[in-house]
């Protein structure tokens, strides 16, 4: 594999703005499985030199790992931003801990003076500024998951004014967390995680949406561009009936999200391109069961497509889960390094 390119922020970000063609490759991914990090530092010998029981270890540990592969972007996962949602990792699509109006005060929703900002506080203090963090923000999700998918889709038509009060409740906290994000120096991307869609539809209403929800990502998409910073939104599915909304309307900056079998990357230039960036593409499916050469030719066929004009980072469609093979993700991060 060719050795890591110098990294250069502020050219990623022209590249996103579609201000100038790059020279390179960049290269962005929504999250690295645990496994997959410690699998790329133990495999090439990240951070030998510092000790497992290094309070800044993993901050250390994940810089590392992001410039070995050529990554201005890494996200962070700040304590006290969770909801108080799942069991064991799961969520229960009928019900959630939120199904009556009383629940709404009951719960014990997360308090911005509760989150623990000390990650951040490192990073600004030590991350080189050729990098940049990115922390998400979600909506819908947490919504949908506080109420529970089928109590939510029940409750948008017979109790309208109970969602809207949840929505809110969420929302605002989101609101305040990116307001503090902002103040960040080391943070260079805010990140709108919602998944409005599955394989062939949204998942509600686009009118509900559009009421709803969307209004909040376009308030943080205001805040992140008043402090200079970018804003980025995640959405699996087939969203086609929302893009101009996420484009015209709340003004994000790249989209992300991108599965073969919904609409490929590539199509997805062609529809878009020049009007929002996008990132990944490169689908999981093939990175977890491809061969090398299917693997290769794929991630040329999307460089070729969306490379020209700017407005692209290469990347995995979703994520870089741990089922993906350590050798078949390291395959793409080599095509970015060899294209020209």
């Amino acid at each position: 594999m060719l050795p890591a390119p110098e990294l250069d922020i502020e050219g990623l970000r022209a590249n996103l703005l579609m201000e100038r063609e790059p020279e390179r490759v960049y290269i962005f991914e929504h999250a690295l499985d645990e496994t997959v990090r410690a699998q790329i530092a133990e495999r090439f010998g990240l951070l030998e030199d510092v000790p497992r029981d290094d309070p800044a270890y993993l901050m250390k540990r994940d810089v590392a790992i992001h410039r070995f592969l050529g990554m201005e972007l890494f996200r962070v996962w700040l304590p006290g931003t969770k909801f108080s949602i799942y069991n064991d990792g799961w969520v229960d699509e009928r019900s959630g801990p939120i199904q009556e109006p009383e629940d709404v005060d009951r719960y014990a929703w997360p308090r911005i003076e509760a989150v623990d900002f000390s990650q951040l506080d490192w990073h600004e203090r030590h991350t080189p500024r050729d990098m940049g963090a990115v922390h998400t923000v979600h909506v819908f999700e947490i919504v949908r998951d506080l109420m529970g998918f089928e109590s939510l889709c029940v409750a948008l038509y017979e109790r309208p004014e109970f969602v809207e009060e949840v929505c809110r409740r969420a929302g605002q906290f989101a609101l305040e967390l990116v307001e503090h994000l902002c103040e960040y120096e080391c943070v260079s991307v805010i990140y709108g995680s919602d998944d409005f869609g599955f394989k062939t539809s949204l998942l509600i209403d686009p009118g509900n949406l559009r009421r709803l929800f969307l209004p909040w990502h376009k308030r943080y998409a205001e805040i992140a561009h008043e402090h200079g910073k970018l804003y980025f939104l995640h959405s699996c599915g087939k969203v086609d009936e929302l893009m101009d909304d996420f484009i015209d309307d709340i003004g994000a900056d790249a989209k992300h999200s991108f599965e073969d079998v919904i609409v490929p990357v590539t199509e997805a230039k062609r529809r878009w391109g020049d009007r929002i960036a996008l990132l990944g593409g490169v689908d999981v499916d093939l990175l977890a069961r491809g061969e090398e050469a299917a693997i290769r030719g794929r991630c040329r066929e999307i460089l070729d497509s969306c490379m020209p004009g700017g407005g692209y980072c290469l990347g995995v469609g979703n994520w870089v889960t741990s089922y993906i093979p350590l050798q078949s993700y390291l395959l793409l991060i080599d095509e970015a390094r060899r294209y020209r």
